[in-house]
C-alpha cells in the first residue's frame, strides 16, 4: 500500500492510507500492523495515530490489546452527509416496486464532485450478486448512473469536467469520441447503459432523477447479472426505471 510517488503533504497521505487501511479490514490493527502494511515510518505512524486519536478518526479497540479501528468522527461526518440526501426516503418505496417490477437490485447515487457514489440500495432476492455496494465511488463518465448524470448536465459543466480528467488522466482523450456518442445516446434515449462496470458479465443500466431545471441530481441503476444487457432488453428494462425516475423526480423540490 505504500505510495512511492512523493508527496506534498506527507501526513495527509498517510493519515488516508490509515483510514483506508483499517476500513477494509475486518479486524483492528496495532501500530506495527499498520506501518507495516501502509509503508509508514513506526515514528511517523506513533505521531499520525496520536492526533488522528485526539480527533477520534481513529478509536483504541477494547477487543485487542493496543489496537485501532475506524473512530466515531468518520460514522459521525458520514451520517451529516447521507442525511444531507433528502431524496432517500422517497427512493425506498419506489425502489420496493421497482425490484418487483423488473426482480433486479435497484440503487441509488448521487454527483459528488467529480464521482458518483452509491447512497443506498434495495436488494433483490431473485437477482445475481454483483460487487456493489453503498458508499461505493465510481467517474462519472466511466458508470451507467455517472454516464446519465453528466448527460443531462450543462455542456459548461461537461467541459469543466472533462478537462479535470484529461488533466488527471491523458489517456483519456482517446476515448473522448466515444464517451461524447455515449452520453449523446443517453441524453437522447433517456437512460445509460455499461457493460462490466462492477464485475464480468454485469451490465448497468440507469435513470436521471431531474430536478425543477431539469438538471439530473440523481439516478437509479439497476444491475443484470449473466449477460449483455442487447438494446432491447435495456429497452424493456427503461420503461419502469424512467417511470420510478419520474415519480422520484416529482418529489423533488
Amino acid at each position: 500500500m505504500q505510495n512511492k510517488e512523493k508527496s506534498k503533504a506527507p501526513a495527509v497521505d498517510s493519515t488516508m492510507m490509515i483510514l483506508d487501511l483499517l476500513a477494509s479490514t475486518a479486524y483492528p490493527l496495532t501500530l506495527s500492523e499498520i506501518c507495516r502494511e501502509t509503508g509508514i515510518a513506526v515514528a511517523s505512524g506513533h505521531r499520525i495515530i496520536n492526533t488522528m486519536l485526539e480527533h477520534q478518526m481513529v478509536a483504541l479497540d477494547p477487543s485487542r490489546n493496543k489496537s485501532y479501528c475506524i473512530g466515531s468522527k468518520i460514522f459521525q461526518i458520514a451520517s451529516t452527509i447521507y442525511n444531507k440526501q433528502n431524496i432517500i426516503p422517497f427512493f425506498y418505496p419506489i425502489a420496493e416496486i421497482l425490484k418487483n417490477e423488473i426482480h433486479k437490485s435497484i440503487c441509488l447515487c448521487v454527483p459528488i464532485g467529480n464521482k458518483v457514489v452509491v447512497v443506498s440500495k434495495v436488494e433483490s432476492s431473485l437477482s445475481g450478486a454483483f460487487n456493489i455496494y453503498v458508499g461505493q465511488t465510481m467517474p462519472l463518465h466511466l458508470s451507467a448512473s455517472g454516464k446519465t448524470i453528466l448527460a443531462m448536465r450543462s455542456l459548461e459543466f461537461q467541459e469543466s469536467y472533462f478537462q479535470a480528467e484529461l488533466k488527471l488522466n491523458p489517456s483519456l482523450q482517446e476515448s473522448m469520441e466515444q464517451i461524447q456518442e455515449d452520453l449523446e445516446r443517453t441524453r437522447r434515449l433517456g437512460y445509460a447503459v455499461t457493460h462490466d462496470e462492477v464485475g464480468s458479465q454485469v451490465s448497468s443500466i440507469a435513470t436521471p432523477i431531474l430536478n425543477l431545471r431539469n438538471e439530473a441530481v440523481a439516478a437509479i441503476s439497476a444491475g443484470i447479472v449473466g449477460k449483455t444487457l442487447n438494446p432491447q432488453d435495456a429497452r424493456n428494462y427503461s420503461k419502469n426505471m424512467v417511470q420510478a425516475a419520474r415519480q422520484l423526480s416529482a418529489r423533488i423540490v
